[in-house]
């Protein structure tokens, strides 16, 4: 069996490998990792070394490496917290959003290497990974295409109708792993320069603020900053089926995750609001039935004396640390026994597969995040305490989704 499962994931990444190599072939964006540097990194905002990039406005963008002289700029540990480069040694760091225009945003631009034809249809893809020092999540992380070179010598917000950015419009909020943003543009004829960044308003742009791992110490920067790395333009027929498919996709129908609310606080309050819920994540008191002449009242009071917190399990996708909406909801009923029970404690515990073996600690940061979720659901940290399992007590032997999980415990 496990001869298998190193066969299987030695051949899952020779194929990776090659698709990849294969892309890069046909790439029309040049220093497409930001590997090729013109002399050493000495402070921020030097993307310029890395030749032909570019910031597009008057904030200079920042160009990481582990080569850097200045420690601040290095990969993995630098400023904004750790992050290893999805390939080679560099990458682009920059700012998508102020809070209220406290900090500047960045725009990062490049010449591809020819122009786009009319009618054919590429591939345009990023990959951008939310950095540890930084305060909020945003949704709108988008790629320009135009037929002219924009230079702005201003700081000012850039507003263009970004036709590459996610298809669901989720918040972008993974850390530690590189997520891939793309779409299949269809070319008007004689584009030959790109531009990443948030062309939308701030009022315009959903945030959430996320939490500092307690694996860092310092403060969180009032913005928007996400790590950059392979960056793609590549025509679609020379690609195969599926290799521009970036959302979630389960059915054939969009996997959106419900985030209705967004800046606004009252939309935020009514959003998090809890009830009790079912294993499969509807209302309670729509789902019960009267059996044998029992009331609704007196079967909802059956069914919860059946709860147990033990029994409640959060699952994963694979290499993601945040659930479904499915899955989060299953946190609104063990919010409401903590409310009811103010005495009690619980410890959340983190899961993972072997499969996730190379993303470090998942389950320690799948069990944070669960941490998260149950403050913002009011309440308190000190109730709430957290430990990785990691892969040491799998739900199921050998390589199963079901150990991608957060378990809960009462203290």
């Amino acid at each position: 069996m496990k001869t298998r499962l190193v066969l299987a994931t030695l051949l899952f990444t020779a194929t990776l490998v090659a698709q990849e190599q294969h892309e890069s072939e046909h790439n029309l964006v040049p220093n497409p990792s930001f590997e090729e540097v013109d002399g050493k990194i000495k402070s921020a905002g030097m993307i310029e070394l890395a030749t032909p990039w570019r910031s597009i406005t008057a904030e200079p963008v920042d160009l990481y490496s582990a080569d850097a002289k200045d420690k601040s700029m290095r990969v993995p540990e630098n400023k904004y917290g750790k992050e290893p480069a999805r390939t080679g040694n560099n990458y682009a760091g920059m700012s998508f959003m102020g809070y209220r225009g406290r900090m500047p945003r960045h725009y990062l631009g490049v010449q591809l290497k020819k122009t786009l034809t009319e009618g054919r249809e590429y591939c345009m893809k990023m990959h951008v990974s939310m950095a540890d020092l930084t305060k909020y999540a945003i949704n709108n992380i988008a790629m320009y295409v135009t037929k002219d070179s924009v230079v702005e010598p201003s700081a000012k917000v850039l507003e263009y109708d970004a036709p590459v950015r996610s298809i669901t419009k989720d918040i972008h909020e993974q850390q530690y792993l590189w997520t891939d943003i793309c779409r299949i543009y269809v070319a008007q004829g004689g584009e030959e320069h790109i531009i990443i960044g948030n062309f939308e308003k701030e009022e315009e742009t959903i945030h959430d603020k996320v939490r500092m791992s307690r694996e860092f110490s310092g403060r969180q920067e009032m913005n928007a900053y996400y790590f950059i790395d392979d960056i793609s333009v590549v025509p679609m027929d020379v690609l195969s089926e599926g290799d521009c498919s970036c959302d979630n996709i389960a059915g054939g129908t969009l996997k959106v995750e419900s985030k209705t609310f967004g800046t606004d606080e009252e939309e935020r309050k009514k959003a998090k609001k809890t009830y009790l819920v079912n294993s499969d994540g509807t209302r309670a008191e729509e789902t019960i039935k009267n059996k044998g002449g029992n009331s609704a009242e007196e079967a909802s009071e059956e069914s919860a004396s059946e709860w147990s917190v033990e029994d409640v399990v959060v699952y994963f996708d694979t290499k993601k640390f945040k659930p479904t909406a499915e899955e989060l909801a299953k946190l609104n009923q063990l919010a409401e026994y903590l409310k009811a029970n103010p005495q009690q404690k619980i410890e959340i515990q983190g899961h993972a597969n072997v499969s996730e073996k190379e993303v470090a600690f998942i389950g320690k940061r799948r069990a944070f995040m669960i941490q998260k979720e149950l403050m913002d659901l009011g309440l308190e940290e000190s109730r709430i305490s957290y430990v990785s399992k990691e892969t040491e007590e799998p739900a199921e032997s050998g390589n199963s989704p079901k150990n991608q999980r957060v378990t809960f415990s009462l203290k």
